[in-house]
């Protein structure tokens, strides 16, 4: 009886520490629209940087790095947030961006990995899959390429190796113009947030107004820090597997963007959206969801 007690007591003391882990998991609901901005942590990277980002989803998920677009924040993933629920999700807003921090500088591809990998660092997460839209789909290969330890998988929405957008270029011709404050409703914004497709018209006023009230230096330190970024040397770096999404109605990144990811990735798997946009995410999210889900899910190979 003694002995049998012993047992019951060894194996009690092994549980109690996988009922307390569980006990500790929970589900974060995705915040409303109206919500996002004051659902907002922030955390101090060892930079010196706070960077302000939204957690949601399963807290014992597989983390999922979240990082947006140029102007945008980490609302930017509020619509396709619900459907990868089953994730820890952290949606960063970049430096500059959003609540985050806007120094006088830096904003090269350089500098957005480096904070997203002290992001990392920050909360204790060793490794986590990276999902990317635009501006941050270049940041999400740079940080898989310095950092091929951190990232396990990456998806890259709306993206290319080199943006090119000098002089000439739409981007370059109409940011270089800007003036403080910007009209969230000008012509300008209501340009850079259409789309092909609808898409919920509270977010994109929302994203719009948050978008103008970005500083002036931050528009044109981005803007540099892109035209001279060229990625293509990387690439080859880059270890983790990849999954590409495009929209074939992209006007930033078309059909010869795609051509130079396939020459610099040719393992990654890419999947076209017929008709979509720039911002497929927003305009098919949970179509979207429906592709980036099983990817990440499947097991890495050995």
């Amino acid at each position: 009886m003694r002995r049998q007690l012993l047992h019951l007591m060894a194996a009690l003391a092994v549980a109690a520490p996988l009922v307390a882990s569980a006990a500790r998991a929970e589900q974060i609901p995705v915040p409303t629209q109206a919500e996002w901005a004051d659902a907002k942590k922030s955390v101090k990277l060892a930079n010196g940087l706070t960077l302000a980002y939204v957690e949601s989803g399963d807290t014992d998920g597989k983390p999922t790095l979240l990082i947006h677009g140029y102007s945008d924040n980490s609302r930017a993933w509020s619509l396709i947030a619900p459907f990868l629920k089953d994730r820890r999700l952290l949606a960063i807003d970049l430096r500059g961006h959003g609540k985050s921090d806007a120094p006088a500088c830096c904003y090269a591809y350089t500098d957005l990995a480096d904070d997203a990998s002290l992001f990392l660092d920050a909360l204790g997460i060793a490794r986590a899959d990276v999902i990317g839209h635009s501006l941050g789909s270049l940041t999400g290969q740079l940080l898989a390429a310095q950092h091929p330890d951190k990232v396990g998988k990456l998806v890259l929405v709306s993206s290319t190796t080199q943006i090119g957008g000098g002089p000439g270029s739409w981007l370059w011709d109409n940011i270089t113009l800007l003036k403080a404050p910007i009209d969230p409703n000008s012509q300008f914004m209501l340009d850079w947030y259409s789309n092909p497709n609808p898409v919920d018209e509270d977010f994109l006023r929302r994203e719009r107004t948050e978008s103008a009230a970005m500083p002036l230096h931050v528009w044109n330190g981005v803007l540099w820090g892109t035209i001279v970024g060229d990625l293509t040397f990387a690439a080859p770096i880059v270890k983790a597997p990849i999954l590409v999404l495009w929209g074939e109605k992209d006007p930033l990144f078309d059909l010869t963007h795609q051509e130079k990811l396939e020459k610099a990735y040719p393992d990654a798997r890419f999947e076209v959206f017929a008709g979509a946009g720039h911002n497929m995410i927003w305009e098919f999210p949970k179509d979207s969801a429906q592709i980036i889900t099983p990817f990440l899910d499947a097991p890495e190979a050995p």
